[in-house]
């Protein structure tokens, strides 16, 4: 009989949820508990746009805001470099809406926040004709082979547009 497996996984699996979830969750329900003592609660959820600023960063999205974001692998390709390149030119003549939209794509938010800090959006080029970002590991891989910036740039826009069929940004 394999019971043993499933039970040591069944274990390991409540000791996770007790920890990513369990934990936090009550401290969650307290602040609730907290806010509702005070009536600010209710007045909360009537009115949620008010008390926004409150609980979500809105820093103001600028280049040099974006590209101190983003940190680059090191590469000795020639074509990586041009790559990484080609995107901080990108960067520094976007415009506000397409920072928002590129931050969007990478990190599922539109605003350079503390999950932001400097460096911390991990770029890298790759084999592919594909743009790919994970929201989560905070990463962004780049096609490798561009013959020209206004080829990358048009390339990137229609990703950020959402144009593409081999992505996602949700």
């Amino acid at each position: 009989m394999n019971s043993q497996p499933e039970n040591k996984l069944d274990v390991l699996q409540s000791l996770m949820v007790h920890d990513i979830l369990v934990k936090r969750k009550s401290i969650l329900d307290q602040f609730r508990k907290g806010l509702s003592t005070l009536g600010l609660l209710k007045e909360m959820e009537r009115n949620p746009q008010l008390f926004e600023e409150c609980f979500v960063h809105k820093g103001k999205v600028t280049q040099e805001s974006v590209a101190n974001c983003l940190h680059f692998d090191d590469s000795e390709d020639a074509d990586s470099e041009r790559v990484f390149q080609m995107l901080q030119s990108f960067v520094r003549n976007a415009s506000v809406q397409d920072l928002e939209d590129l931050l969007k794509f990478i990190t599922g938010s539109h605003t350079s926040s503390s999950a932001t800090l400097p460096y911390r959006v991990s770029v890298s080029c790759h084999e592919s004709d594909s743009f790919f970002a994970s929201c989560c590991l905070l990463q962004l891989k780049l096609p490798k082979y561009f013959t020209s910036y206004a080829e990358f740039e048009l390339a990137l826009r229609v990703v950020l547009e959402g144009k593409g069929s081999s992505f996602t940004t949700a």
